[in-house]
């Protein structure tokens, strides 16, 4: 049952409430409104300042002169204030260098009258008690400082008790960051309750903007527990990796339902950048804790600047992405190919906010099409190809095999010739690591294109293929899908308690695909170190904690086996490649000890895809890829 204070809002909410009322009635005439409130308050702490100079009393003897004062008060103090700019500005946001202001303002409107007074004193002010001057400005200061400051303490202690009561936040982080966030959550009131913060250096019952310290960072999952907290905000330095799986083990040693949200970098904070907008859930990227790879941008930068690109794909999870970071580099002109007119157009439209400089050249077409290749490549004069039209749904491609052969095969070979006859310097493909021993359709299609590139002869055209890991956030990947499985309230699919996969970020990913196109050699196949592989039951685990809830209790994790054309693990290399280590950063070039003998017939594969013949294509499979497993899964089990 909700107490009397969690039960209603409170006076000041309700008062905050009543001033955002009359604040958005008034907004056509604030600044006369605040001009008049200043010649009130500059009437009244002039009359008050008579009013205690002569013990609570008006003598007639000294009124005489009061009108020509307050003519001259007024004069003055109006224009020294508008000089000062204390018209604008929102009273709400007042802060140490406004008061600054109005401190400085008073003291120069208060010197210059002074001075009139003294020189006219015998002439025009006869009798006029100038201690009255010291006690006006005293007052004038405080009445002017005190309205504004006190807007905006309604204000704070509105957003601190009001909103919704259910959201009851902690704060983790330095005391300067924590003083920040604060001061930025104050500007957007009725959203959450500040129930404390957890500071490393601060002591408990002290407080910081009237939020009390709690204890330290490390009893976090106890400290939400004990005052109910929905929700924890976690701001550098306690947002790594380490802390992130501590602070969740703990939250679940606990049984406590809280989700996680982080803040902006210490270079934000330090710049006082941060919003209430920057404020984002934890994701599963988050608890990774794999080092971001270090790339050469300045190499990659030389290589494409100036240059005519072209994005298979373009329209993509991948695609998109390598637009994206292909218009930082200033190519001379970028070029969106893929068969979805939807996805040409949404990432065009970003593309074109962020860099309206740019040339861009948007085509509908299929990678398949020799015409709209060609055309598109000597249209252009496209001088680099970003290969990453592909279909990957593993699943998927098991129920399609004809469409995966067409796309990831022939596509490919379609895409190679057109490159090689109309004079593109180098083709960089984009592969993956389901391409080493594979299970499924998919990863075979995507083995043999890489041997389509592999074992042409070398002409004028560079081919590089750069294969890696899963994408977190892509387009059929686990993790939208497991968001989605939790938002409908379960249950999450997991195939098997073992299945483990190597992860990256999409930027991550795509940062590779340019630096592999910038510094490897003709027909290198780049890999990244991938680092370790994650556990995709822990990772369902993790995404239903960082919604707040419990796995296994309110939300059911449920084993569906593995799916056809999946593996319990991946692999980047196979039995005949070897790595040899570059000069950057976590990033290698698998060498093959020797090449196949009978290179890929492309000219068996179109009768069979043209015919939907099945097995004629597991055949195929089989004879050129002797490494694979497909006895043991995927369409051949």
């Amino acid at each position: 049952m909700k107490s009397e204070e969690d039960a209603r809002p409170g006076l000041l909410v309700e008062l905050n409430e009543l001033l955002e009322k009359i604040v958005e009635r008034l907004k056509p005439v604030r600044s006369i409104l605040v001009f008049l409130s200043s010649v009130l308050t500059i009437f009244l702490s002039l009359a008050l300042a008579f009013f205690l100079r002569f013990e609570l009393s008006f003598p007639e003897k000294e009124m005489v002169s009061f009108p020509k004062v307050l003519i001259a008060v007024l004069a003055i103090k109006l224009l020294v204030f508008w000089g000062f700019r204390l018209y604008e500005g929102m009273w709400r946001y007042v802060s140490i260098p406004d008061l600054m202001r109005i401190l400085w303002a008073n003291i120069v409107a208060s010197g210059i009258l002074a001075v009139i007074v003294l020189l006219w004193h015998d002439k025009v002010f006869l009798g006029f008690a100038r201690s009255v001057l010291l006690l006006d400005f005293m007052i004038c200061f405080l009445m002017m400082s005190g309205k504004r400051v006190l807007t905006r303490v309604i204000r704070e202690s509105a957003s601190r008790t009001g909103g919704d009561r259910n959201l009851r936040t902690i704060l983790v982080g330095s005391t300067e960051s924590v003083n920040s966030l604060i001061q930025a959550l104050s500007a957007s009131p009725g959203r959450r309750q500040l129930v404390g913060v957890l500071c490393p250096e601060t002591k408990i019952r002290h407080t910081i903007r009237g939020i009390p310290v709690l204890g330290v960072p490390e009893s976090a999952a106890k400290c939400a527990k004990k005052h109910r907290a929905s929700e924890i905000m976690l701001l550098p330095p306690y947002s790594t990796p380490a802390y992130l799986r501590e602070l969740m083990d703990e939250l679940e040693k606990r049984e406590v339902k809280c989700a996680l949200r982080m803040l902006p970098s210490y270079a934000d904070i330090a710049d006082g950048r941060i919003q209430v907008s920057q404020i984002r859930e934890v994701e599963i990227e988050d608890l990774l804790g794999r080092q971001p790879v270090r790339f050469d941008k300045e190499e990659v930068a030389a290589f494409v600047k100036g240059k005519v690109v072209m994005v298979t794909g373009g329209g993509g999870s991948i695609g998109s992405e390598l637009c994206r970071q292909i218009g930082a580099y200033k190519p001379g002109k970028l070029i969106i190919f893929d068969i979805s007119e939807y996805n040409v157009y949404e990432n065009s439209m970003s593309l074109e906010a962020l860099f309206p400089e740019l040339e861009l050249v948007r085509i509908v077409a299929d990678v398949r099409s020799e015409i709209c290749v060609r055309e598109a490549i000597t249209k252009h004069g496209v001088e680099i190809v970003y290969h990453a039209a592909a279909y990957k749904h593993v699943p998927l491609m098991e129920e399609n095999v004809a469409s995966a052969f067409d796309v990831n095969v022939l596509g490919t070979a379609n895409l190679v010739n057109c490159c090689e006859k109309h004079g593109v310097k180098r083709m960089v493909m984009v592969s993956t690591d389901k391409a080493v021993r594979p299970t499924s359709v998919m990863g075979s299609t995507k083995r043999i294109a890489e041997r389509i590139i592999l074992e042409r002869p070398s002409l004028s055209t560079e081919f590089v293929v750069v294969r890696f890991g899963n994408v977190l956030g892509s387009s059929g990947s686990v993790i939208p899908l497991f968001k989605k499985q939790i938002r409908a309230g379960g249950p999450v699919t997991v195939t098997s308690e073992n299945v483990v996969r190597y992860f990256m970020s999409i930027p991550e990913a795509v940062e590779l695909v340019l630096q592999a196109g910038a510094i490897g050699h003709d027909r290198d196949i780049m890999v990244l170190e991938m680092g370790e592989p994650v556990r995709i039951y822990d990772m369902a685990r993790k995404l239903i904690e960082l919604s707040g809830l419990t796995p296994g209790s309110d939300i059911e994790i449920k084993f569906v086996g593995l799916r056809p054309g999946e593996k319990e693990y991946e692999e980047l290399l196979t039995d005949q490649e070897k790595v040899e280590r570059t000069p950057f950063d976590r990033i290698c070039v698998a060498r093959k000890e020797e090449t196949p003998a009978v290179p890929v017939d492309i000219g068996i594969v179109r009768p069979l895809v043209a015919g939907n013949d099945y097995e004629g294509l597991r055949n195929f499979i089989r004879a050129n890829i002797p490494e694979n497993l497909l006895g043991e899964a995927g369409i051949g089990a």
